[in-house]
This record gives structure tokens, C-alpha cells and sequence, in this order.
């Protein structure tokens, strides 16, 4: 790994951290180390440290959650940056198109909540999702027969020259579970996000944030880490009916298992590996594949693994 120059990045060089371990941030608890990482408490931050890596030629990422990604164990030789950015604000010109607009280091889970407590309506099917609203944006995170897109209004972005870019829309080439930021090789950073919501009732926004967290916590297997669904659904099928059928339920290499309650999760517990949840994805795709000749394709982001 390399040695990072903390006076590179004043005024925050105090805060610069050396060679952590990924896996103790991540949610599937795996993962290796980087060469220095700051934890970005604000939009200008954010900005400032992108364009002092890319002074400095250090290569970056910037990582929200970790709530989607699995990172290889041989890490990142590189700077990591954990956006925390959480700053939230709306306006009630028109109760038919109210526009949020927030950091995209904010959490999801604070973002319905401030929601709820301001009685907007429109991200409901986001209660009990993890991870950050860049994170969701960048992915076009979505249950319940909704998401992002259907609420994205714009953005602004840091791009590869280090220019302030907005997105509306129209920009955004969103698809299933994927965008052109998630699709595209160069690398820009989400800096702040606008949705586009409702006026609503309070207390109907709040029973419905609680309705879809009990689903959840019924049928997915909300109580163990992991990162989501691991595969997309194929067209017309479901990944975890397939996964199930192939009787992989239970399935486990090391200490990373096909989920019992929902075939499309694996949990991990303390002392996996990310090569072990590499390998049961591996091996899921191909007993999938072999049973059905219907190859499933990784919803979760696979950082290191020489694949994109």
C-alpha cells in the first residue's frame, strides 16, 4: 500500500486515517485495506478532498454505506472517502411537486424520517432502506413497485475535470438498478441531490414507512449483515425463486451463506472474507445457469474482483 502525504490535503490533513481495514465499515463485514481514508462531513469537504487526490495523481472512491459493495480483500491502494454529508432541506411552493434537495452523504434513514416528520410523500418505499442517498441514486435503489427515478428531479455533481456539473433526468440514463453514473467509467461524484415529492398526511406517511420496515423485516433477513439482494431480477422472474429452485438455500462457503429466509441474500458473519462471498456468488450464478440457462447478474457493485 501506498504512504499518503497528509499535507496534501490541508486543511484536513489531521484528519487523514492510514490503512483501515474496509471490512470493519462494510456491511457484509469483509473487505481489505486502504491506504488512507477521511470521513467527509460536509459537501465542501467532499469537494475539497476529490480535488486534492486528483492534484496529488492518488486515486479515490468515495463510499457511502458500504451498504451494496463488496470490496476484495486485497483493498484499495488508494483514498477512500466516506461521505457523510447530510445536510437536508425542502421547499412548499406547490404541494403537488415539493422539492428536497440534500446532501447525497445523507442516510436513507434519515431522509424518511425527516419525511415523515414534515409530511412529504413519495419516498415511503424507502423505510428500512440502508445506506446513503447518493448510494441510491448512483444505483437506482427501488422496492415496492417504486424508485429513484421515479422521484429524482437533479443533481449536481463533481466531474472528471473537477468542473461542478447539473443533471437533470434526462441525464441520468436510469434503468434497472443501474444509471449512466453506475455504467460510465469515469468517475463523478454525486455532491447534492432535489427530489421531487408530495404534500401528505403525516400520520399516513409514518403507517406506511412502518408497513414496508415489517415487510421487510418479514421476509428479508434484516437481523444478519449483508448487502441486499445480490442479483438482479431477470426479466419476468424472480433471482430468488431461481436461487431457491436450484436449492441453494443454505448454501454456504465460509462464512458466507445463501440466506434461509430469502434466497437472493447472503449473510456473513465475523470472520468471512470477501473471497468467500465472491466464490458463493460464483457458484450461485453458475448453478443457476446450469439449471436454467438464465445467468443472473450482480445487483450489488463487486470493487477489485477485475470485473465492473
Amino acid at each position: 500500500m501506498r504512504i499518503i502525504d497528509s499535507s496534501l490535503f490541508s486543511p484536513y490533513e489531521r484528519d487523514l486515517r492510514a490503512s483501515e481495514m474496509l471490512g470493519s465499515y462494510a456491511f457484509s463485514l469483509c473487505g481489505g485495506p486502504c491506504a488512507g481514508s477521511f470521513l467527509v462531513r460536509g459537501s465542501e469537504m467532499l469537494q475539497d478532498l476529490v480535488k486534492c487526490a486528483d492534484r496529488a495523481g492518488i486515486p479515490f472512491k468515495v463510499l457511502g454505506g458500504m451498504t451494496n459493495i463488496l470490496v476484495s480483500d486485497e483493498g484499495f491502494d488508494g483514498l477512500v472517502l466516506f461521505n457523510r454529508a447530510g445536510a437536508v432541506s425542502h421547499e412548499e411552493k406547490d404541494p403537488a411537486e415539493i422539492l428536497l434537495t440534500a446532501d447525497s452523504g445523507v442516510s436513507m434513514g434519515t431522509l424518511v424520517q425527516y419525511c415523515s416528520q414534515h409530511g412529504l410523500s413519495g419516498l415511503e418505499w424507502a423505510a428500512g432502506l440502508p445506506g446513503t442517498l447518493g448510494g441510491a441514486v448512483y444505483g437506482n435503489a427501488g422496492a415496492f413497485g417504486s424508485d429513484m427515478e421515479h422521484i429524482f428531479k437533479g443533481c449536481s455533481l463533481l466531474d472528471e475535470n473537477g468542473k461542478v456539473q447539473r443533471c437533470g433526468l434526462q441525464d441520468m440514463g436510469y434503468s434497472y438498478r443501474s444509471s449512466a453514473l453506475k455504467e460510465n467509467t469515469e468517475q463523478k461524484v454525486l455532491l447534492e441531490i432535489t427530489l421531487k415529492l408530495q404534500k401528505g398526511e403525516k400520520e399516513r406517511i409514518k403507517s406506511k414507512c412502518s408497513e414496508n420496515i415489517s415487510i421487510r423485516r418479514e421476509k428479508q433477513p434484516t437481523d444478519q449483515h449483508s448487502l441486499g439482494s445480490v442479483f438482479k431480477n431477470p426479466e419476468g422472474e424472480s433471482a430468488g425463486k431461481l436461487i431457491q429452485a436450484a436449492g441453494l438455500k443454505g448454501f454456504s462457503i465460509g462464512k458466507a451463506a445463501v440466506s434461509m429466509k430469502h434466497a437472493n441474500f447472503i449473510t456473513t458473519e465475523k470472520g468471512v472474507t470477501s473471497t468467500d462471498y465472491y466464490r458463493l456468488v460464483k457458484h450461485v450464478q453458475e448453478t443457476v445457469y446450469e439449471q436454467f440457462s438464465i445467468l443472473l447478474e450482480p445487483e450489488i457493485e463487486l470493487f477489485g474482483f477485475g470485473v465492473k
